[in-house]
């Protein structure tokens, strides 16, 4: 027994597709709601080479972006011995030990963002504390976590 296209199934179809594209346009996209503002972000780059730290200068223009279209400008750069949480065993404590070589990288940078619902964006870089950034600039080439914003 064959069945038969009708109206009804075309209409269906119809219907769902509208619904689709409805909902895609609700919750698929983020979109800029407000005016464009500057802010400054801290990122911290952990546990990275001394040499890498040496190479970072105030002034420096940092690409915050993989497709290297997104930049920031280096205001500050705070640079700390690294290191590290580990368990004594002999004394059953936790205890706060260096971590030979490596420096905590604490850089200040400041971007213009536009405002949606959800987070800052600078470009189409998502600007949020928690969110994974390149840090490049000339000599050098790190990732780093936003830890802080500060909007005027």
């Amino acid at each position: 027994m064959k069945k038969k296209w009708t109206f009804v199934d075309t209409l269906i179809i119809i219907l769902i597709v509208v619904a689709g594209v409805g909902l895609f346009k609700v919750f698929g996209t983020e979109k800029a709601t407000g005016d464009t503002k500057t802010v400054e972000a801290v990122v911290l780059m952990a546990r990275a080479d001394k040499e890498a730290a040496d190479a970072i200068t105030k002034g420096d223009v940092i690409t915050i972006s993989l497709t290297e279209k997104d930049t920031a400008e280096l205001k500050d750069v705070d640079v700390k011995d690294a290191e590290t949480m580990v368990f004594n065993a002999i004394d059953g404590k936790y205890v706060i030990e260096p971590v030979e070589g490596k420096v905590d990288i604490y850089a200040t940078i400041e971007l213009d963002v536009t405002e949606n619902d959800y987070s800052f964006t600078s470009g189409s870089t998502i600007i949020k504390v928690g969110e994974k950034l390149p840090f490049r600039g000339k000599g050098y080439a790190l990732e780093g976590y936003i830890i802080s914003i500060k909007a005027d």
